[in-house]
């Protein structure tokens, strides 16, 4: 058995409904077995139902920035934008404000906020119910909130400063030989094996609509501040201007 291919740790199943913790305990993410397989086919099947998400993501972007002049990429286009765009093709209202905050506290090394909680029991509300079906589909939303964002985030910066891109997800965890063990994903952004990430065309189509919004803007400083955290890598901040000597986004 390939690292990749362990066991994820498993998490409690004995959880209040509705909570981050039944949220964790109801994703194919932090599943085995039976669970894992089930839960994962729900998450591809809903994959497979979207549309053309990098159109809609240029429409989106495009619409955001014609009113701006200097503005944060990561905040108002890098995590609002695709998980907007992927709320919508999943047959939600825009619950990007509310995936944020899921989205940190979603990890069971993460001890989770009221306000992720009252995050969650919003998009509970939005799905309709708190079954395996609105697990799934928020835990779309919520795997493709940083990922996606650091894919937008480190594209654009290599892409104006000519350096090579980095990588947005470092590592996940596993279990082997019954000890939790940090795995690098280093070659494999996206994992590998029956847990590789369903979403991985989908992410690359959504931050590539965001880029191609993006040409004709430059960063107003060319070091950038990088998100404090062992397993992300990328940028925390990453304020642009319209390019007014025509350079743009190389």
């Amino acid at each position: 058995m390939t690292s990749l291919s362990a066991p994820v740790p498993p998490v409690p199943s004995e959880v209040p409904p509705g909570s981050i913790a039944w949220l964790r305990a109801s994703v194919a993410r932090f599943s085995n077995g039976p669970d894992h397989a089930r839960r994962r086919a729900l998450a591809v099947s809903l994959l497979d139902s979207v549309g053309d998400l990098r159109e809609a993501a240029l429409t989106r972007t495009r619409g955001i920035v014609a009113a701006l002049e200097t503005f944060d990429v990561m905040a108002e286009i890098a995590r609002p934008v695709p998980v907007g765009v992927l709320a919508e093709a999943l047959g939600l209202p825009d619950v990007s404000a509310d995936v944020a905050p899921v989205a940190a506290a979603y990890h069971p090394h993460v001890t989770p906020g009221r306000g992720a909680e009252a995050a969650l029991g919003r998009l509970i509300t939005a799905c309709g119910a708190a079954d395996e079906l609105a697990a799934a589909r928020i835990g779309l939303l919520v795997q493709a909130c940083d990922a996606t964002a650091g894919l937008i985030g480190n594209g654009l910066f290599a892409s104006l400063t000519g350096k090579p891109a980095e990588q947005p997800v470092l590592g996940t965890r596993r279990r082997i030989d019954g000890e939790d063990v940090t795995v690098s994903l280093a070659g494999s952004p996206f994992g590998a094996g029956p847990r590789a990430c369903p979403g991985s065309r989908h992410a690359h189509a959504l931050a590539a609509g965001v880029l191609e919004a993006l040409r004709g803007f430059r960063l107003t400083e060319v070091e950038t501040t990088w998100v404090s955290s062992p397993n992300l890598r990328m940028p925390a901040v990453l304020r642009v201007t319209r390019d007014r000597t025509g350079s743009g986004l190389c």
